[in-house]
């Protein structure tokens, strides 16, 4: 895709219009706030050093993007004004070797010595790294020549020294501290500089679409004791297990790390008979947390609390967990059991589109499911708090 073409002059009037049309081509290249505003740094400063160089410049100004690689393209007439060419010559005839500094200052005695190097070739030597294809030799004249520098060519290429000497203070600048890369060339009296920008492409926030749940992590501090105490707790089965894996971004106990670290678990995933239910059992090698568990009472605030499973059969699931090692009811009376949850009235129940007093069905049918479930409560030996209960026919159906 190609934006329209302004056209370049020395006038402010000319920086306006190719700004604006930046603005409207990053829109239709589908770039954010953050990217076209980039566009336009990018588009501010090769203007304004093209019209520094050129004390009369004319020529034109584009861009064109795809799958959001983007490129500011400028054309413009040479020669430069007699007074930089002259001095250009004249510094190669006394082959004056003197650093260039900066990339404006750069880039305008590429432009001079492409236009001259018919006379001068030896041009050539002194910004060698810089071109693509290597230094070109034996020409007497520029008219069938098309030399292209490239920064990033010059700076694979250049030695540290060149770079230090000829582009000192160069990080200071919008094209090299952001364009991805900055090329010029001269076709006869053309001159043509392309900045060259790929974004990665806008992901604009949505809901997440669910599908369904996909496991609960427990972190422990021995997997094989882990999975030999859920086997025997729920009947879990290994679907499968990662010894020892590595990987970046983890995080440590108690926060994120600043940056990414590698990080190394054994992971083993358990399958919950009869339910959809995976278990992740994670233990970290690297880097090290806290081994003890924490045990929370049942009603203190600590983020997710428990994860319920229905079951058949409470009574016998209850003595079941009852007699586990290393489990803990949540009450420790003798008396603690499974519980019915108290009777609950349909004017108990109210739906959010519901009014004060508004009852129907819904309210009644919720109210009869509410007072028939049986349900009780236990802490496993990594402090995840279990409900089992009996009775529900509605959450998660």
């Amino acid at each position: 895709m190609k934006s329209k073409e302004v056209k370049l002059s020395n006038s402010l009037t000319c920086a306006m219009e190719a700004l604006q049309e930046v603005e409207r081509a990053s829109r239709d290249a589908g770039l954010n706030r953050e990217q076209t505003n980039i566009q336009r740094l990018l588009t501010e400063e090769m203007i304004t050093m093209t019209t520094d160089i050129l004390k009369d410049c004319k020529g034109s100004f584009w861009m064109e993007w795809e799958d959001h690689e983007c490129q500011l393209h400028l054309t413009a007439k040479a020669p430069i004004e007699p007074e930089a060419r002259d001095a250009f010559i004249k510094a190669s005839k006394q082959k004056v070797n003197a650093p260039v500094k900066g990339v404006k200052n750069k880039i305008s005695a590429l432009m001079a010595g492409m236009l001259c190097a018919g006379d001068f070739p030896e041009f050539y030597a002194s910004v060698s790294a810089g071109f693509i294809g290597g230094v070109p030799v034996g020409i007497p004249s520029m008219s069938n020549l098309q030399p292209v520098w490239s920064l990033s060519t010059y700076e694979k290429n250049a030695s540290e020294k060149e770079k230090f000497e000829e582009m000192e203070g160069v990080e200071q600048s919008i094209l090299t501290g952001i364009a991805d890369d900055v090329v010029v060339s001269v076709k006869s009296y053309w001159v043509e500089i392309v900045v060259k920008k790929k974004y990665e492409p806008v992901v604009l926030a949505a809901m997440p679409k669910f599908t369904g749940l996909s496991h609960i992590c427990i972190f422990v501090d021995d997997m094989n004791s882990a999975v030999s105490y859920y086997r025997k707790l729920l009947g879990t089965e290994v679907e499968y297990y990662l010894p020892h894996w590595k990987n970046e971004g983890f995080f440590k106990a108690g926060g994120f790390m600043e940056q990414a670290v590698e990080g190394e678990v054994s992971i083993a995933f358990v399958g919950v008979p009869g339910t959809r239910l995976t278990l992740e059992l994670m233990q970290y090698h690297n880097p090290k947390g806290r081994t003890e568990p924490v045990l929370f009472s049942a009603n203190d605030v600590s983020g997710a609390r428990h994860v319920a499973l229905k079951v058949t059969n409470i009574d016998q699931a209850f003595a079941h967990v009852k007699q586990m090692p290393d489990t803990v009811m949540i009450n420790s009376s003798k008396n603690y059991r499974p519980f019915e949850i108290s009777p609950t009235k349909p004017e108990e129940v109210r739906f959010y589109d519901q009014g004060p007093g508004q009852i129907d069905q819904r309210n009644e049918k919720t109210a009869e499911i509410l007072s028939g479930i049986r349900y009780f409560y236990f802490i496993d030996k990594y402090g995840l708090q279990w409900e089992f209960e009996q009775g529900h026919t509605d959450i998660g159906d």
